[in-house]
């Protein structure tokens, strides 16, 4: 079984490479990269300038890949959920799917661009697998409201959260 991951948009080959060494290292699971095109520009809502995070996770969720236990869209253009000014991501608790936005993780520094992305993919993954937000500060399940507060969390989850990962 693989963990799938696919560019939604203009995202880069070595981001997608090194999102799937993040993935292997943290999940244990192999990853594959599929090309395989997902149409989001209906998810556009031009009166926020926006794209509908929910819509997007729809259009994932109809890719279907051999062997494949979770696919991940990873996107740069801006998220946003009902009732939030915007989402870095969003995952389908106990599901298969998961979405993550590179729009407001963008720096002039890869590799804080990469570590960033790395939270991000790790946390809605972990909603996948089961696991709701956490209250440690430096688990990756924390709930953040802001770029800053991606800096501080770490890449990993708690030891409380690593015992509940359904893997």
């Amino acid at each position: 079984m693989f963990i799938y991951l696919i560019a939604v948009g203009s995202v880069e080959k070595r981001l997608l490479l090194a999102c799937a060494k993040n993935v292997k290292e943290v999940f244990g699971f192999e990853v594959r990269i599929s090309d395989v095109p997902v149409y989001y520009k209906s998810a556009y809502n031009p009166h926020r300038g926006q794209f509908s995070a929910s819509k997007l996770l729809e259009r994932i969720k109809a890719v279907h890949l051999p062997n494949m236990l979770k696919v991940v869209g990873i996107t740069d253009v801006d998220l946003y959920e009902e009732g939030l000014n915007f989402v870095f991501g969003v995952g389908e608790l106990n599901g298969r799917c998961a979405l993550v936005s590179i729009y407001r993780l963008k720096t002039p520094d890869e590799i804080l661009l990469f570590e960033r992305t790395f939270k991000e993919l790790n946390h809605e993954l972990g909603h996948t697998f089961g696991l709701l937000h956490c209250n440690s500060p430096r688990c990756v399940m924390n709930f953040l409201n802001s770029v800053l507060e991606v800096d501080q969390k770490g890449r990993f989850f708690c030891e409380k959260c690593q015992k509940k990962l359904k893997l």
